[in-house]
């Protein structure tokens, strides 16, 4: 895992701290301590800042946004607590930090979002809830069930109050991401979170790349697990970021 994000760091000439990766990337584990939240707003905070500033969000932006997703995703915080205590963890997984999905939704004003990977709807619905804020867009969402969400749990954690920003299709990204690039305006965030092998994720790549609007973005998580990110950057010759050790962006220049 780590010669990945060492090859990673080499080929894009990018560098972070290796405590962005795992544990600060489980924040519920901060939405019970705030002992915990304060060590995180010192310790990831200023890196995840300079990082967003290359998407030209700087430190006000971030932390205004930073504490709307606080305010405005209380329902959705409730929710993420209600699942936690009965779901095993061992079926919950984790999320990529979702305020930060908030806070990219809310500054950049995107009309139309694709991500892949649901699960329980946690990153959804922060990405929902900050164009809801916006009053402009609809994500479009394709998820697989399998070992984490059951088919009838996957969204169960976003609100009713949000869905009619939201289109939930269910089945493999392989059949349905074509099927609904086909269908839908260029986009302007493409966001991978479904199956993390090398095959499936340059095959998410290649397919969204096209259809991404110049200065687009797309976003992908867990990308410690295998080349795909470091391969497409060079294949594109895109704008990596990278907001910590398992998630990164593209930007389409």
């Amino acid at each position: 895992m780590f010669r990945l994000i060492y090859n990673l760091h080499k080929k894009t000439n990018m560098t972070f701290p290796y405590y962005t990766f795992g544990y600060y990337n489980f924040p519920e584990t901060f939405l019970r301590s705030k002992k915990l939240e304060k060590l995180r707003r010192k310790f990831y905070f200023g890196y995840l800042i300079k990082q967003l500033n290359k998407l030209g969000i700087d430190k006000n932006k971030f932390y205004l946004f930073y504490q709307q997703s606080l305010i405005n995703c209380k329902d959705i915080i409730k929710n993420i607590l209600e699942v936690q205590s009965k779901v095993p963890r061992s079926r919950y997984g984790g999320y990529p930090n979702p305020e930060v999905f908030y806070i990219i939704i809310r500054a950049l004003k995107p009309e139309i979002v694709i991500e892949t990977g649901v699960s329980f709807g946690v990153t959804s619905s922060f990405i929902l809830q900050a164009m809801e804020d916006n009053n402009l867009g609809k994500l479009y969402s394709i998820d697989l069930p399998f070992e984490f969400a059951r088919k009838d749990e996957v969204g169960m954690i976003v609100p009713k109050r949000l869905k009619h920003r939201w289109e939930l299709i269910l089945g493999d990204s392989k059949l349905e991401l074509p099927k609904l690039l086909r269908e839908v305006n260029d986009i302007d965030v493409f966001f991978h979170d479904s199956l993390h092998t090398y095959e499936h994720m340059m095959f998410e790549f290649k397919t969204a790349w096209p259809r991404i609007k110049k200065n687009g973005i797309l976003i992908a998580d867990d990308i410690h697990q295998n080349n795909s990110f470091v391969d497409f950057v060079r294949l594109v010759n895109g704008k990596p970021i990278l907001l910590s050790a398992n998630l990164g962006i593209i930007v389409k220049i």
